[in-house]
């Protein structure tokens, strides 16, 4: 089984689920699809130009905010990410982000996919992506009362996948995973094998210490003591 990370690019968009291709919850502030309700029919058009002009104009400012993971050639789950600023501020008193972290707005791993490590290895395309930019922390919402089909992960989901509650909310608290006590995720297993003999080929190679030449034995032998003479 073959597992590929890409970029998720506005030319992307489509290969998105359909409810993802038309919400614009986390990028303009509008109502998720799950609360309207709304058919695959409503959805398309106007709502996809939207979001694809939201993500193209971040791919100019900053960064791709998207990851699309397959696994042989199909589409397994996505994410999206990027700056805090980036995004529609939610209303209090859901906690804001923090500006020194990259904000993982959603998360999705197709139910034919789950169970196999595939929304963490999506939340470690957030950890590179936040040491690339220097950012301190990666967070994000959860949700304590999870829908399937819902725009926030499960809150006791991101706990189990080591992020801790940085602001609380009844709801929503705000969850946040230190990169500096992660950053081992940053890049696959070889890849830091492959750093860590580099750095030993670089080390000089120092020379053994010689051995101090010994004269006298190395343990002493207690000495008898002196017989006296007969008188």
């Amino acid at each position: 089984m073959s597992r590929k990370v890409a970029a998720l690019t506005s030319d992307d968009l489509e290969s998105l689920p359909e409810r993802c291709q038309g919400c614009l919850f986390w990028e303009l502030g509008m109502p998720r699809p799950i609360d309207l309700e709304l058919s695959a029919d409503e959805l398309a058009g106007d709502p996809l130009v939207q979001k694809a002009a939201w993500w193209r104009a971040l791919e100019l400012e900053t960064t791709v905010p998207g990851r699309l993971l397959r696994v042989d050639g199909e589409v397994a789950g996505w994410c999206l990410l990027g700056p805090p600023e980036a995004f529609a501020r939610r209303r209090a008193p859901v906690p804001r982000a923090s500006d020194d972290a990259l904000f993982l707005a959603t998360l999705w791993v197709e139910p034919a996919f789950r169970s196999g490590g595939l929304g963490r290895l999506l939340v470690q395309q957030a950890v590179k992506e936040a040491i690339r930019h220097e950012r301190r922390a990666v967070e994000a919402y959860g949700d304590r009362r999870h829908r399937d089909a819902a725009c926030v992960a499960p809150a006791t989901w991101l706990l189990h996948e080591g992020f801790a509650v940085h602001r609380e909310h009844p709801r929503y608290p705000l969850l946040r995973l230190d990169v500096r006590s992660i950053a081992r995720w940053a890049e696959p297993l070889e890849h830091a094998l492959e750093q860590a003999l580099a750095r030993l080929a670089r080390r000089p190679e120092r020379a053994p210490a010689p051995v101090p030449h010994r004269t006298a034995p190395l343990f002493r032998s207690r000495a008898s003591p002196p017989r006296r003479s007969p008188r």
